[in-house]
């Protein structure tokens, strides 16, 4: 359980609210997490805050494959940082930005609706990516978003350890495996310094 404030508490509210009122119009996450979207979705969400270094100020979070705006959304509402959100698909964009203005997060909420690996901007202090694809295709499609400070939180299921393996054979990078308090068998990658092998300085 994450100790919050009444407001904060009142906006993941309305945010599971419209989860609910738009899921019966498209598939935003699996119905089965419905019934327990608060600790599935909002809290297994939050944890990544947590892991934010003290000393590392977050002005800009970059979500890829936002889909339902996990955990994009839930670091807006926590965070005084702008927030940007990549989506392919325009259905879940339309629902990513009504989110945004229900929660007056508009102002610093920015939806884009663009394949990741288009996209190779803005420069983010945090990247995140939840149930999107793999480690290494995430290092690879995110690396344009990446800075030398960026710290990568990426939330996986128990292939965590052996995405992180099959990365290290194009990339290297500092990581740490941390234990999610929401689902025992889960992990969350903590990556910084990520940078392809062989790759000229500066990339």
């Amino acid at each position: 359980m994450i100790d919050v404030s009444r407001e904060t508490e009142a906006q993941f509210d309305r945010y599971l609210q419209l989860l609910n009122e738009w899921q019966e119009r498209m598939n935003l996450v699996a119905p089965s997490t419905l019934p327990q979207a608060r600790q599935r979705h909002i809290e297994d969400s939050a944890q990544l805050i947590r892991l934010i270094p003290t000393d590392l100020r977050v002005r800009t979070w970059v979500d890829l494959g936002s889909g339902a705006g996990f955990p994009g959304i839930v670091a807006a509402i926590m965070l005084p940082a702008q927030v940007h959100l990549i989506e392919a698909r325009e259905k879940k964009c339309l629902f990513l930005r009504t989110v945004a203005a229900e929660l007056g997060l508009s102002d610093r909420v920015v939806v884009h609706n663009e394949r990741v690996e288009k996209l190779r901007s803005p420069k983010a202090d945090i990247i995140s990516a939840r149930a999107f694809t793999a480690l290494p295709k995430l290092f690879d499609w995110g690396r344009g978003f990446a800075a030398q400070h960026t710290l990568w939180l990426l939330p996986k299921g128990r292939s965590a350890v052996a995405e992180v393996e099959a990365a290290r054979q194009s990339f290297s990078f500092d990581a740490q495996l941390h234990p999610s308090s929401t689902d025992p068998d889960a992990r969350i990658v903590a990556a910084r310094h990520v940078r392809r092998i062989g790759a000229d300085r500066g990339q």
